[in-house]
């Protein structure tokens, strides 16, 4: 009886034991032929020690079940004869069973292109040119943004400023869900968008629309990341709010909002701030504001004119915030995106709203090197600039049927600019004593509207490989601005001085039409041979007039014919070309190239003259691409390229804004030929995060554009473009980096070298100058997830420059360290620093101490469910020793220039982080 109580004893404790076991479940499917996968072994491993647990079979529909599975953490392995090991990290919890629903397997014939790794340190899969992170394999702190997650994964750098770097090179466009967000702005979603809504972070290599569909590469490319968000996140909201404030008069506010339904998104965001965020990007600073004096340059391969600014009459181009001077910014926008019957349909739009005023002041000191002396260059400014931007994107995508698509994009913008500038220049002999003299106020309006469009229309036919593809492009823009030079000058001759006084307006008007078309077809000439045959042409037009008046009686109607123009250019261009690819599995390498012609007419509308002429080009291309395993390339290209003279360097407007700098056209100039050989090297273990890539470029060019400059005794400078031979260019990137052993350490170390040959004339004598720059860089991170998380980063250049004409020697040192931490307190408070130390070197020139030292953080407390929202009291600069500095050498010139930027100040601010998942509420209910 005794023994009886015993034994309905012991069964009674063990039933919760029993009751707490957990079953996996799923079915096993091949991601190419969409089959289900019978007899695959389904192993379960302890995730700590990785011993054995249990095991099963797949079923003949795919599907597996392990039962009794305790409570835990395992590591699913699935092995199959003919398909790749598969693993990830599962975590059971009592009496609750886990369906993992369809899981893909790759085939061992696609390994060679394909390497899917699952392990604890995150999730890696590397398929050709893409590598795609897990994201919630990489731990970030809570409510951590898109630009937190990237710092974490193995291969990618962010800087200070969120300019992005994967596998030695940078980051041009981030797409969500594989489209744009906010146009081509990739911080919009990098700081805006919370990592925890991201479910995959791919990084590829991002080509034309037309190369992307033909498959053989036309030489445009750049590295791209595409945000693949998780499925609950695309129904719901989420954003951040961020209000902020300080003494004396400093703000900086901002929000933003997303709101996703399916495959409808819709954003907005307003920012409002004089502490340095403007939400202008790259583009945006580029097309700010009006006022043009742009030229021109032939792209006659792509059939296409490229239009690039050189500032107007009064000295500056687009004046926009780089950094430089003390912004006050209005910024606002809004973003939506749909897909309609089955994703035939594509519709992406959006709208922003800028404005910026900026003041600023800044110095300049140059050196000029001659054969047997040098002379000096002083000057000093200070300027303020508004301007405001109304601009929108539009594309609209339709796919026709399987076979033929249709896609339409849109670009507009209309803006206003009001700017004033005042200038103080000196020149100085080698005793330093006084050349000339100038004191200039320059003030202007402006205005400017441009409209880009693009039409391309693509086509697959039955044989496989056999496509056609017809891209438009058509661009508009109309620019105007008027406005006032006074100037007084004075110039130094033999103990006496003369005087030279200014007072004009100017008038500039300008609009240009540019329409090119591309039509690219490609015929499989066997199943791995491919021939590409393309045509291209262009037409190009446009107005540019100059209005100069001098003021006469209080008025200003003295039409100044030396100042004055009015020319219409007329531009031609014709392109025909092919080439022909070889693509096997570990290797593929292609040769081609075209011929162009560019017809040009240039009408002097004022003196009533025609210029005609043309220019032939040709352009070889050839290249090479090994892969030695999944995660190891190697690649090596060539491309030939002319390059005709700009209509500038033919024939130069004159401009008097500085009188002691006078240009001359050559119209017997020759188009210059350049030679560019590249390659590159990556090879990536993910299993301890190391990492190698190199990169590195070489380009000579024959009849390359120079400059011949003739200084008189009174500092006047007559400058004249011509041809010249012997000019070089080299580049080399290189990168090291590794995952510490049992450490949560990463780091990396970079080599780059970059060097240059430019030869000029100077009075008559030819100056050769040679510039080298090496730096070593070693940077590190740490993150212990909700306790600590640093960044160090260390880099020392040396730089040296000789010129033929000079002994003067130009060598420097510089070192810059980086680094931040946050420090996770009790009660939820938060501590960060942050510092940014530059040390340079004196030299003869430079003999001021440069060297700056500049620290900032913040102290802060999470508040709200789930740390929300976030309390901080911020110091920016804390030494008060920010100023703008650079040292540029070029040619027989060495220049130093310092800026105006903002110092230090405080911040009280609140962030609150708010999301809202329509999935997360309907699971709760």
């Amino acid at each position: 009886m005794r023994k009886q109580l015993m034994l309905w004893l012991c069964l009674a404790l063990a039933m919760p034991l029993f009751s707490q076991t957990s079953k996996v479940k799923g079915i096993l499917s091949d991601t190419s032929e969409k089959k289900n996968l019978y007899r695959s072994v389904v192993s379960l491993l302890k995730e700590k020690d990785s011993t054995f647990v249990s095991f099963t079979r797949s079923n003949q529909d795919g599907s597996f079940e392990l039962s009794n599975v305790k409570p835990g953490k395992y590591i699913l392995f699935i092995t199959h004869p003919t398909y790749a090991d598969f693993y990830k990290v599962i975590n059971l919890t009592a009496a609750e069973d886990l369906n993992l629903a369809k899981i893909p397997m790759t085939t061992a014939s696609q390994l060679l292109q394909e390497v899917v790794v699952r392990q604890k340190l995150g999730a890696i899969r590397i398929k050709k040119d893409t590598t795609e992170f897990i994201a919630d394999s990489f731990k970030v702190g809570a409510n951590a943004s898109v630009e937190d997650l990237l710092k974490r994964l193995p291969g990618v750098q962010v800087d200070k400023d969120g300019k992005i770097k994967a596998q030695g090179e940078d980051i041009g466009k981030v797409y969500v869900d594989g489209e744009e967000f906010f146009g081509d702005d990739p911080t919009m979603a990098t700081k805006n968008l919370r990592a925890d809504a991201v479910e995959k972070v791919q990084v590829f290599d991002k080509k034309s629309d037309q190369a992307t569909f033909t498959g053989i590469d036309d030489g445009q490319s750049t590295k791209a990341i595409n945000l693949q968000l998780k499925e609950d996140k695309k129904n719901g909201y989420f954003g951040k709010v961020n209000i902020a404030g300080g003494l004396k008069d400093k703000f900086s506010n901002e929000g933003m909002i997303n709101a996703f339904k399916g495959k409808r998104k819709f954003a907005a965001f307003g920012i409002m701030s004089n502490t340095g965020k403007t939400g202008l990007n790259w583009e945006d600073q580029n097309n700010f504001g009006g006022g043009d004096n742009s030229n021109m340059e032939i792209d006659a391969e792509a059939g296409m004119v490229m239009i690039f600014s050189e500032g107007d009459d009064f000295g500056g181009g687009g004046g926009s915030y780089y950094g430089e001077g003390l912004p006050t910014s209005w910024s606002a926008g809004m973003h939506y995106n749909n897909k309609w019957n089955g994703d035939k349909l594509k519709f992406n739009s959006s709208f922003r709203f800028n404005k910026l005023n900026t003041s600023g002041s800044g110095f300049t000191r140059s050196q000029f090197l001659l054969k047997d002396t040098s002379y000096y260059k002083n000057d000093n400014g200070n300027n303020f600039s508004t301007r405001f931007q109304n601009s929108m994107n539009l594309t609209y995508e339709y796919q026709i049927d399987s076979t033929s698509s249709l896609k339409f994009t849109a670009k507009g913008a209309a803006g206003q600019s009001q700017k004033k500038s005042y200038i103080y220049s000196e020149s100085l002999s080698e005793e330093l004593n006084p050349v000339n003299q100038s004191y200039r106020t320059t003030t202007s309006k402006g205005e400017e509207q441009l409209f880009n469009s693009t039409l391309l229309y693509k086509k697959r036919f039955k044989k496989k490989g056999r496509t056609i593809s017809w891209n438009n492009d058509f661009k508009y823009t109309n620019t105007s601005s008027d406005g006032f030079l006074n100037s007084a000058n004075f110039i130094y001759f033999n103990n006496t001085s003369i005087k030279d006084s200014i007072d004009q307006e100017k008038i500039n008007n300008s609009k240009k039409t540019n329409f090119n078309s591309k039509l690219v077809y490609t015929e499989p000439l066997a199943k791995k041979i491919f021939l590409e045959l393309s045509y291209s042409i262009g037409v190009n037009n446009s107005n540019s007039e100059r209005i100069t008046n001098e003021k006469i009686n209080g008025k200003y109607e003295d039409y100044i014919d030396s100042l004055s123009s009015h020319f219409q250019y007329d531009i031609l261009t014709q392109a025909a070309g092919s080439n022909l690819k070889f693509n096997y599995k570990k290797v593929n390498f292609s040769f081609g190239g075209s011929v162009s012609n560019a017809r040009f007419k240039q009408a002097d509308l004022v003196k009533d003259t025609l210029y005609r002429y043309n220019f032939t080009n040709f352009f070889p291309r050839a290249g090479i691409n090994l892969n030695f395993k999944p995660m190891q390339r190697f690649g090596m290209n060539y491309s030939g390229s002319t390059r005709q003279p700009s209509i500038d360097q033919i024939q130069p407007i004159l401009d008097n804004t500085d009188p002691f700098l006078v240009r001359k056209g050559n119209p017997n100039l020759k188009q210059s030929f350049t030679h560019s050989f590249s390659f590159n090297f990556s090879d990536f273990k993910v299993l301890n995060n190391r990492g190698i890539w190199l990169f590195a470029n070489f380009n000579f060019t024959d009849n390359a554009f120079s400059t011949k400059d003739d200084l008189d005794a009174t500092g006047k400078r007559t400058s004249q473009a011509i041809n010249i031979n012997g000019n070089y260019y080299y580049n080399l990137y290189s990168s090291y980096g590794f995952k510490i052993k049992k450490t949560d350490f990463n780091i990396n170390f970079d080599l780059q070298l970059n060097g240059s040959r430019n030869k000029t004339i100077v009075n008559n004598a030819i100056n050769s100058n040679v510039y080298n720059s090496t730096g070593l860089g070693v940077g590190t991170n740490y993150h212990k997830d909700k306790k600590f998380d640093m960044n160090l980063s260390v880099r020392q250049n040396y730089n040296s420059s000789t010129s033929s004409l000079s002994t003067v020697k130009n060598n420097f040192w510089s070192t810059s360290i980086d680094g931040s931490a946050t420090l996770q307190l009790p009660k939820k408070f938060e501590l960060n620093a942050n510092i940014d130390f530059t040390i340079r070197q004196k030299t003869a020139l430079f003999n001021t101490n440069r060297n700056i030292f500049l620290m900032r953080g913040y102290v802060g407390k999470k508040v709200f469910k789930g740390e929300t929202g976030l309390v901080k009291f911020e110091m920016r600069d804390i030494f008060n020793q920010n100023i703008g500095y650079d040292r540029s050498i070029n040619s027989n010139t060495i220049t130093e220039r310092g800026y105006q930027q903002l110092q230090r100040l405080w911040l009280l601010s609140f962030t609150w982080n708010f999301n809202h998942s329509a999935a997360a509420k309907k699971t709760e209910k």
